[in-house]
């Protein structure tokens, strides 16, 4: 009898034991933490005419200059403009001329090929209706695996800018 007993409980713990597993294993993993929560967006761009891109971005977008000036430790000039939550650094080599980048799918190129925000949907509808009325057409797609609806234009050098907004959020 003890050793039927002594079975029993062997047995018992061993199916506690996997039962515990199982249902360990079929939980969710804890998510993964951020290591950082963005407040903002940050881009610098290399540009043919300082000038012409300080008003383009003044113009087209809004943003309010925050400072210009010569950079310490090339021959450039830079302005740096921004607006809520978001700073563009504008940087104009002066001992040089550089041709426009051409940024297409048929020649790519490594590094980055655009720079982008994710605007409230109200934000985002003022954005185009801008930009449209200053005759830039915004290229507007729907994204429904990500969530979210967006446009591309391009900057008076060609740069690609992209807006998000969430969809029905």
């Amino acid at each position: 009898m003890k050793a039927r007993t002594a079975f029993t409980r062997a047995w018992l713990a061993a199916l506690l034991a996997l039962a515990l597993t199982l249902s360990v294993s079929a939980q969710a993993p804890p998510p993964i933490q951020p290591r950082f929560i963005a407040r903002g967006a940050f881009v610098a761009l290399v540009v043919t005419d300082l000038d012409a891109s300080v008003r383009w971005y003044q113009t087209n977008l809004g943003l309010h200059p925050i400072k210009r000036g010569k950079s310490p430790r090339v021959a450039a000039e830079t302005a740096v403009l921004g607006s809520h939550n978001i700073l563009v650094e504008l940087i104009h080599y002066t001992d040089r001329s550089l041709p426009k980048r051409e940024i297409n799918d048929s020649t790519p190129v490594a590094g980055p090929i655009k720079a982008g925000a994710i605007v409230d949907p109200a934000g985002f509808d003022e954005i185009a209706k801008h930009l449209q009325s200053r005759g830039i057409e915004p290229r507007s797609f729907n994204d429904k695996e990500m969530g979210y609806r967006s446009f591309i234009v391009r900057d008076n050098d060609g740069n690609l800018i992209q807006f998000f907004a969430a969809i029905g959020r």
